[in-house]
């Protein structure tokens, strides 16, 4: 299968502080700062910085009442004419933004060049976003495919280690690209899932059996839920009625096994 072309993923996040929950500074208001610097006047300021003269004002106001000192102080009259100036807590207020957004580019930097990283952790994030109504999603590798006539058998290699086997149509297998090698996960409705405290001495004919420890058992009036560590970060949720979990006479930290057949196992992919 033919891969994705490779996309430019990039950074870019404009520096802001907050402070008391309400925006104090980002670069714009700091380039304002900065041409009153220049200019000693509210008016010119706003010109160079591309601002309305309220937008500027509004601004400069919100900045002083935020600060703990005064950023600006206007004078008036005098050989100059007046104008609006710079305090010292506004000039080293400049130069400290300009330091940390100047190490928050490097930071943004570095990240753009670890893609790989970056999109193993998109990757992730999408996974964790994504919203299913079937209570087990597993991530593995596909290890191994078998494609006869109609259906396919497809096997993954879960981060436990455990092998989990999938019959799909061999049209989905077309469909959905899968090859060997490829990160997918199987997705598993917790009513599919069967468990048993004792196999023994029995014999069944389900396709995937993934040993474990019991980590929660819960019941209601009707219906139970069992859930199984099979290591390796992963859990198998099984549904069964209040019943069956007094049967089984299990509690947690017992081991036991569930049971799954390989047609109720949904292979998916990114």
């Amino acid at each position: 299968m033919e891969k994705k072309a490779d996309q430019m993923v990039e950074f870019a996040a404009p520096l802001w502080l907050n402070k008391n929950r309400k925006a104090f500074l980002q670069s714009r208001r700091i380039e304002l700062l900065e041409k009153i610097a220049e200019h000693g006047s509210i008016t010119k300021a706003a010109k160079a910085a591309g601002m309305s003269y309220k937008g500027a004002w509004d601004a400069v106001n919100s900045m002083n009442n935020l600060a703990d000192k005064p950023l600006t102080v206007n004078v008036t009259g005098g050989r100059t004419g007046g104008g609006t100036f710079l305090t010292e807590e506004g000039r080293s207020l400049i130069q400290m933004f300009r330091m940390v957004e100047k190490e928050h580019g490097k930071a943004l930097l570095n990240i753009g060049k670890n893609a790989d990283d970056l999109d193993r952790a998109l990757n992730l994030m999408r996974r964790i976003s994504m919203r299913i109504s079937a209570k087990n999603v597993c991530y593995g590798i596909i290890r191994d495919i078998k494609v006869e006539n109609l259906l396919a058998e497809v096997c993954l290699e879960l981060k436990s280690g455990h092998r989990i086997y999938s019959i799909i149509t061999a049209e989905s297998v077309d469909t959905l690209g899968l090859v060997e090698g490829e990160d997918v996960y199987a997705v598993i409705k917790a009513s599919s899932v069967l468990i048993s405290s004792d196999l023994g001495s029995v014999r069944i004919s389900a396709r995937n059996q993934l040993s474990g420890r019991i980590v929660s058992v819960r019941t209601d009036a009707v219906m139970g839920a069992v859930v199984l560590d099979i290591g390796g970060g992963d859990t198998i949720s099984a549904t069964v009625t209040a019943g069956g979990v007094g049967s089984l006479g299990v509690v947690e930290g017992d081991e036991a096994c569930a049971i799954i057949e390989a047609s109720n196992v949904i292979i998916g992919v990114e």
